[in-house]
């Protein structure tokens, strides 16, 4: 009998020609065979995989409510256990209990004193992004002397319990309210919360 030319093939036959030859490949080639025949399929779905989740983020951050940002120069961005305790410390403090009211927490600035890391910062602040700064002496002496600081601040030693909760290396924490912050009194609440955490956790 005559084989069929695949043009000549109905839809059916088609898909059974197609099943024979994926059983007949072995792992490496049936991936391949996928990828040749189905990749605009496959893109055209990781496409719609990521425009769902960004919508979806895009809605859950329009309905965020934020309470107060700090951001944490030279913070362990990779411990999310510590910024998770942090942000629900400080959400408790703040009496912060809304379906939505969010502590946003920035521990991605690198400590060290590069120009990127002071761009980065520079950038959030002149965004009004930053409520609460807290950083080692010399970021926050560069930003004071700008003008770029209110006078609350607070100077700690990095020990007992803000050393376990903040996660920094630097000796001295600083811990200061930008001029521009969008939420000073929660901020002000904040270095109040940074202040007591020793007496708190005793």
């Amino acid at each position: 009998m005559e084989q069929k030319r695949e043009s000549e093939m109905t839809r059916k036959e088609k898909r059974q020609l197609e099943i024979r030859k994926l059983k007949a490949m072995g792992t490496g080639g049936k991936i391949e065979y996928i990828w040749m025949y189905y990749k605009v399929w496959l893109a055209a779905a990781l496409l719609a995989a990521a425009a769902v989740y960004l919508g979806v983020a895009m809605y859950q951050g329009s309905k965020a409510n934020v309470v107060v940002s700090v951001v944490i120069v030279g913070g362990n961005a990779q411990d999310t256990d510590k910024l998770d305790k942090l942000e629900r410390e400080i959400k408790e403090y703040l009496h912060a209990d809304e379906e939505h009211d969010t502590v946003r927490i920035q521990a991605n600035i690198s400590g060290e004193d590069t120009s990127a890391s002071e761009t980065a910062l520079t950038t959030l602040i002149g965004a009004n992004s930053v409520d609460v700064l807290i950083c080692p002496e010399e970021v926050y002496v560069r930003y004071k002397e700008q003008g770029g600081f209110d006078d609350d601040t607070l100077v700690l030693a990095n020990e007992g319990a803000i050393k376990e909760l903040v996660d920094v290396q630097y000796d001295e924490i600083y811990a200061g309210i930008p001029v521009n912050a969008q939420h000073k009194q929660a901020a002000r609440k904040v270095l109040e919360f940074i202040n007591d955490i020793d007496n708190m956790w005793k």
